[in-house]
C-alpha cells in the first residue's frame, strides 16, 4: 500500500500502438455491456409504449393531439428494436445460432 510510484510509470504514453490498443480494449468494455444495457433500457420503454397504446385504443385515454399518438409510437418502436437488438447481442455474444 504504502509503496510510491516512480515518475516513470505516472507518465502518459504517447505512442499509437499502445493508444491503438487502449481503444480496442475500451470498445470491448462497452461491447460486453451493450446487450445488459440495450434490455435495461428497452424493456421498460417496451412496456410503456404498450401500456399507452393500449390506453389509446381501448379508450381508456385519448390524447389530446396527434403529436402524443407518434410519441407513442416512437416509444414503442424503441423499445421493440432495443430489445431485440440486445437479445441478438446476447445470442450471438454466447454463441447460439
Amino acid at each position: 500500500m504504502d509503496k510510491k510510484a516512480s515518475k516513470e510509470d505516472r507518465t502518459v504514453i504517447m505512442s499509437d500502438k499502445y493508444l491503438s490498443e487502449s481503444g480496442v480494449q475500451g470498445g470491448k468494455v462497452v461491447a460486453e455491456n451493450l446487450s445488459l444495457i440495450s434490455f435495461i433500457v428497452g424493456i421498460p420503454l417496451l412496456i410503456i409504449g404498450l401500456y399507452s397504446l393500449l390506453n389509446i385504443s381501448l379508450g381508456w385515454g385519448f390524447p389530446n393531439n396527434m403529436a402524443v399518438a407518434i410519441g407513442v409510437l416512437l416509444v414503442l418502436a424503441i423499445g421493440i428494436l432495443m430489445t431485440l437488438g440486445g437479445y441478438t447481442i446476447y445470442r450471438s455474444k454466447n454463441g447460439k445460432t
